[in-house]
């Protein structure tokens, strides 16, 4: 399964309601991000900066959505919060490449917002 289509059959499976979700969502949410940074990695071996950062930060968003969605399965969200540092570490390292650290500023800033507002726990 190719990368993007990956990511859409996971992002699919994140808004379903899981039979056993606190079983399922550790491993679905990896997945996803995955999948994500998997396609990333790929741009950047094509030395493709801007869809590497499109795949980056799409991932980044869909799992702080994820996270933000009260419509979301708990468990999912949970481990949205918990999973968040992957796709952000990665930006960190994209922008710290490409000299962009305020760019990546902008988006710790609202995951550290987002996450105390909304947070699951």
């Amino acid at each position: 399964m190719h990368d993007h289509q990956a990511m859409l059959f996971y992002q699919q499976q994140m808004k379903c309601a899981c039979l056993r979700p606190g079983l399922h969502a550790p491993a679905l949410v990896a997945d996803y991000i995955e999948a994500g940074l998997k396609a990333a990695r790929y741009y950047e071996k094509q030395q493709c900066a801007l869809l590497q950062e499109l795949y980056l930060r799409r991932t980044f968003h869909e799992i702080l959505n994820k996270m933000c969605d009260s419509l979301i399965h708990c468990a999912i969200r949970k481990q949205c919060l918990e999973q968040l540092y992957k796709p952000l570490m990665a930006l960190k390292r994209f922008y710290k490449t490409h000299n962009s650290t305020r760019k990546y500023l902008i988006l710790e800033r609202e995951a550290r917002i987002l996450s105390h507002e909304f947070n699951p726990f």
